[in-house]
């Protein structure tokens, strides 16, 4: 930044210290549906938990593509509203991940090089992470202007009433909160008031704090178009990342009952297929970029728009290999084959259920029979899919669960997870309180069918019994941390021994005892020498 004060300081996602966050889940109590959904992404070495991505990184220190953590990820988040700040005449710099940048944030707090601090909440479900931000700045400066956005502070003022609002802003204790399902240009307008020092009494969708109090200002939609606001990526030339994410659509076009993201977001709208490449052409141009994730909810709808999309790849041969989430329903084999030859290695599938009833009351508009044929042909093609599961929803029933153990066994893809379904009321399910009889919320509802635990006891049968799928732990590594390996040269069946090594011994955790007498650790192993070090995970244990 060449000494100068910068309008705007980005802060990307905070991704806790894995073990301390456990701690805190675990203060819940170990029976709660909040801890056991986390128990099946850990095992325990010197009593701290240790997740995938932290036993990969005792086990390869010094390798030459650096630890395995969020920060090797490029937020989407941070390259769009960079791009629209710069746009709109603003100076700004960023911190993609929290944790692994907390030195550089340091620097510029002490020495006061920011104006302004803008901290994302994309991917929160908890305050937690929000609160140790806030820790970290405020220790270091009580002069900067802090401002909190995101989804994570739009669905909280939906969802509590005004004093208990007020009460959990005034507890975060940032300056400004902008509520908006979009907000970039009330962020803009707040970053000039802030620099002027005049009046942020007339920016919609901005609360700003006057004395103990916050003052709502007026609401209203912001519209802003993904075409003339794509990412320019010449402000982010030598990343040193291998992998980005990228956004091509803004909400969804389904409305699944658990799922409150399409109506928070508003009307679903897409770039066309040659705005995306105009961002792609400047991404391929990245010297270490070798793994593009497309974070679209529904990146294959419209089809014929992603057939489009599949083609535009095969002419222009980039180096990269890309992964998106996929609506399974829709393939044929003219796609997938497309999709293989445009450089697609894998494939997040929302397929939440093996019961066609469940799928009704989840109003997900497929069929099974669709899914089947779906990863059928994935498999044909040599794309990896990652199937996630829901267990629990209204109209659960041990029938219903034994469906999906029946479909995981027999369409066999590469990895699976099931989670316990959340109760938030906020999704169109909640409008059917009633009818299944719902109490309670969050991780620690029942129903008619089903409560919590008993499908907490169903999801521990599935890890412990499913051989034909791969459990992919969720927390600290889940799908990106699938990709982030394949983009650091691992081979896929040897990413596969890793992971079903380390399920093991999370297995043992269950059964009250870890086997021991050798440790895994090689604190002179790289990526190339890890093959020989997976027996040792899954035979002698011993930090």
């Amino acid at each position: 930044m060449n000494g100068e004060r910068i309008d705007c300081l980005l802060i990307g996602n905070n991704q806790m210290v894995f073990s301390e966050y456990v701690d805190n889940i675990k203060k819940m109590g170990v029976g709660s549906g909040a801890y056991r959904d986390l128990n099946l992404s850990f095992i325990e070495s010197d009593g701290k938990a240790c997740s995938l991505s932290d036993l990969y990184n005792r086990q390869f220190p010094a390798n030459v593509h650096g630890l395995l953590n969020y920060n090797n990820i490029f937020s989407a988040t941070v390259g769009y509203l960079g791009t629209f700040l710069h746009r709109k005449g603003l100076s700004f710099d960023f911190i993609n991940s929290f944790q692994e940048e907390k030195e550089y944030l340091a620097d510029m707090l002490v020495q006061r090089k920011v104006m302004a601090i803008a901290i994302t909440t994309t991917y929160y479900v908890s305050v937690l992470p929000i609160l140790e931000i806030m820790d970290f700045i405020k220790a270091r400066n009580t002069h900067v202007k802090i401002i909190l956005g995101g989804p994570f502070i739009a669905n909280q003022i939906k969802s509590l009433d005004q004093p208990s609002t007020y009460y959990l802003l005034k507890q975060i204790g940032a300056d400004f909160y902008i509520n908006s399902s979009q907000g970039e240009l009330a962020l803009t307008k707040l970053l000039y008031a802030i620099k002027n020092n005049t009046s942020c009494n007339n920016i919609d969708n901005v609360i700003y704090r006057e004395a103990d109090s916050y003052i709502s200002n007026k609401i209203s939609r912001e519209e802003n178009d993904l075409k003339s606001n794509l990412v320019d990526w010449n402000l982010f030339k030598n990343l040193g990342k291998r992998m980005v994410s990228v956004r091509t659509a803004i909400s969804c076009p389904f409305s699944c009952a658990f799922c409150g993201f399409p109506h928070n977001a508003g009307e679903y709208t897409y770039i066309a297929p040659e705005y995306i490449c105009s961002e792609l052409d400047l991404i391929d141009m990245q010297p270490h970029i070798n793994s593009v994730n497309f974070i679209d909810d529904t990146f294959n709808v419209p089809v014929n728009r992603f057939k489009e999309i599949l083609r535009l790849f095969i002419d222009k041969k980039y180096k990269f290999k890309w992964n998106s989430h996929f609506r399974c329903q829709y393939a044929d084999e003219e796609t997938i084959l497309l999709m293989k030859e445009a450089g697609c290695e894998g494939v997040f599938l929302g397929i939440e259920s093996g019961s066609q009833r469940i799928l009704e009351n989840m109003n997900k508009k497929t069929s099974i029979e669709a899914y089947y044929r779906g990863i059928e042909l994935l498999k044909k093609y040599g794309i990896i899919s990652y199937a996630s599961f829901i267990v629990g929803f209204p109209g659960e029933t041990d029938e219903t669960v034994k469906d999906t153990i029946n479909f995981i066994e027999t369409a066999k893809p590469d990895f699976y997870r099931t989670q316990l379904w959340y109760y938030d009321l906020m999704t169109p399910i909640h409008e059917l309180k009633d009818k299944y009889k719902l109490r309670n919320s969050q991780f620690e509802w029942t129903h008619s069918t089903m409560n919590a635990k008993e499908a907490a006891d169903w999801i521990d049968y599935i890890f412990l019994n499913v051989r034909n799928s791969i459990w992919l732990p969720q927390n600290d590594f889940d799908y990106p941390g699938l990709f982030n390996l394949l983009s650091r040269g691992w081979p896929i069946s040897e990413v596969k021994a890793y992971i079903t090594s380390f399920n093991e011994l999370v297995r043992q955790k269950f059964e009250g005892s870890y086997k021991t007498s050798r440790s895994i650790e090689d604190n002179g192993a790289d990526d190339d020498s890890f093959a020989g070090s997976l027996s040792g995970l899954d035979a002698e244990f011993d930090f």
